[in-house]
């Protein structure tokens, strides 16, 4: 791993070992932007499925995945994270959790996989050269024919938010320390090497309103993760696909290419 790598690691094992964290908030701060996350996942995790969740961080999506599918495993390269997730969910008898290097082939049987998951994991992978070392790792130990659920951050989206929120008075988002969005115009394209790209997913909708209308909103208190209007905006985010000029992230549902392995 690289130093940086390192560094990311070593702050998401000081999440891990912080026992005033519980839940999704081990992982990320707005609960209803991980439940949106959540439901859209779903929607590719039937019964009968073996589902890879990489990067899965204590542990909380994972055992809401777990009631659909068949068995589940779930990896983190944070061994604190691990641990954490043994001990929260670890009774759940269909998953496995386990600590492994994305950024190094995985143990795994080639094709294995019916569904892999992952969320906001590429971009605390330091480096596009990491990201696309971690999704050809992940497509080969998928089947063909089967998907891969990738819910990422991206310069694009995060910088038409920002030229929203400025126009409207607003500071603009600082940039997430560790994270490296995604540069559409090079992902799109080495994608499309390993997979059939079937539905791209945008929440411009929740971003509006969670990111620029309820700050407005409250101003010059801060907004609250929690508020009623977060919870709006996610159920109308999750009902309809619009506003992807300020969507900060996306969920791409990816089939697997018969010749990707």
């Amino acid at each position: 791993m690289s130093r940086s790598i390192e560094r990311i690691k070593e702050t998401w094992d000081g999440r891990a070992k912080d026992d005033r964290l519980q839940g999704t908030y081990v992982t990320m701060a707005d609960r209803n932007q991980r439940m949106l996350e959540i439901d859209e996942a779903l929607r590719y995790i039937t019964p009968g499925k073996l589902v890879l969740d990489v990067g899965c961080g204590n542990g909380y999506s994972t055992a809401i995945f777990a009631k659909q599918a068949e068995v589940i495993l779930a990896i983190d390269y944070s061994e604190a994270m691990i641990e954490r997730a043994k001990r929260e969910y670890g009774a759940i008898p269909n998953i496995t959790f386990e600590v492994q290097d994305i950024l190094k082939p995985l143990p795994y049987v080639e094709k294995h996989f019916d569904v892999a998951i992952a969320q906001r994991c590429l971009i605390n992978l330091a480096t596009w050269e990491n990201q696309q070392r971690a999704i050809e790792h992940i497509a080969r130990v998928i089947k063909p024919g089967g998907y891969f659920v990738m819910q990422e951050g991206t310069r694009q989206g995060r910088e038409g938010l920002n030229q929203l929120r400025e126009k409207m008075g607003l500071p603009r988002m600082p940039e997430v320390e560790f994270n490296s969005d995604l540069d559409e115009t090079t992902l799109w394209p080495f994608l499309e090497r390993h997979f059939e790209i079937v539905e791209v997913r945008r929440y411009g909708l929740y971003d509006l309103i969670a990111r620029v209308v309820h700050p407005l909103l409250v101003a010059p208190a801060q907004p609250d993760y929690e508020a009623k209007i977060n919870d709006v905006a996610r159920r109308i985010a999750g009902a309809a696909d619009d506003a992807g000029e300020v969507s900060r992230w996306f969920t791409a549902f990816l089939r697997v290419r018969p010749s990707s392995a």
